[in-house]
């Protein structure tokens, strides 16, 4: 059996087969009449919702949880699109779960970040800086991993290599802004350090699109604990307080759902953040639904035009985790 296709089996009342990997444990929640299953199949070419609506039908998913399986569904439509589980069984052929993981070209990202240097350069940002981030960056303990993982399980760049890639776009945003405002250029340093680790924690908080084995202990904190093994490197390069301004950084960046700023260069990194991760989770949901679409808490919003050039890294087939 392939891959399932979730583009053609979102199709209201198509029934369609195929091959999953669910990557995270489903919830199972009580209805009006009976319990049902609830989670999300992972294929290349995107996440998808599932619901099980019968026991019998749920058992072996309970029973065995993240795993790839063999699948009958129907598109369904109920406050969004959905795939609802007619069958479910074991795999019968033999698949890893990385061909079932949406990617960002590795080649792409690298040629966007070459760019991105040298915009940013015009703005302020010094080599001392690049130097810090390529040693932080390097560091075994992170294995290579911030060009592997993903930004999030759900909602924004969750993808293989959407880690460095929601980062990427994030320092392309401060480039306008240190363009716009040049009295920042002063702080050029410590915005780009600060955007460029502000998620590095997840390198430990997620594993594969998945969570790691000590998630709960959030990226802020992991992010932070990194960040002290160079301390001294950056008391060196900088002060005491550009690396307590890094710490900020790192510990705020979520704004209002964690700890809340506590200076400047939090909030201006926050905002950052939150354009382009609402940005890029709109759009992923609107190609998602394959145009309108129910979205947050805002109901169904009118879809956006959008340009049939491939995104960066969409083309290459350089294998990331080399």
């Amino acid at each position: 059996m392939s891959i399932l296709d979730i583009n053609k089996a979102l199709e209201v009342g198509r029934i369609s087969y195929g091959t999953v990997l669910i990557n995270t444990d489903p919830q199972i929640r009580k209805g009006k009449r009976n319990e049902y299953m609830v989670g999300d199949f992972m294929t290349p070419d995107g996440t998808v919702p599932f619901k099980i609506w019968e026991e019998r039908t749920f058992a072996l998913v309970r029973d065995k949880g993240i795993g790839i399986y063999d699948v009958e569904v129907e598109g369904s439509d109920f406050n969004g699109l959905y795939l609802t589980v007619r069958r479910i069984t074991e795999a019968q052929e033999e698949w890893k779960p990385h061909d079932f993981l949406p990617a960002v070209s590795r080649g792409e990202l690298r040629q966007f970040w070459r760019k991105l240097r040298s915009k940013l350069s015009l703005f302020g940002v010094s080599e001392k800086a690049w130097q810090i981030l390529e040693q932080i960056l390097a560091d075994p303990e992170i294995d290579g991993r911030f060009v592997i993982e993903g930004a999030a399980i759900y909602y924004h760049d969750n993808k293989i290599g959407g880690l460095m890639n929601h980062t990427g776009k994030m320092l392309n945003i401060l480039v306008a802004i240190l363009e716009n405002l040049p009295t920042l250029q002063e702080s050029a340093d410590l915005l780009f350090l600060g955007i460029a680790l502000h998620d590095i924690g997840k390198v430990f908080e997620y594993r594969d699109l998945g969570l790691g084995e000590y998630w709960y202990a959030n990226h802020r904190v992991r992010g932070i604990e990194l960040l002290a093994k160079y301390k001294e490197a950056i008391f060196n390069a900088y002060d005491e307080r550009f690396y307590r301004q890094m710490q900020s950084i790192i510990s705020g960046h979520h704004g209002d759902f964690g700890d809340r700023p506590t200076s400047v260069a939090a909030a201006i990194v926050h905002y950052i953040d939150s354009l382009e991760s609402q940005v890029t989770g709109l759009i992923e949901s609107q190609e998602a639904n394959n145009g309108r679409f129910r979205y947050a808490d805002w109901g169904w919003l009118e879809a956006i035009d959008l340009s049939k050039k491939e995104s960066p890294g969409s083309d290459d087939k350089e294998n990331l985790s080399e």
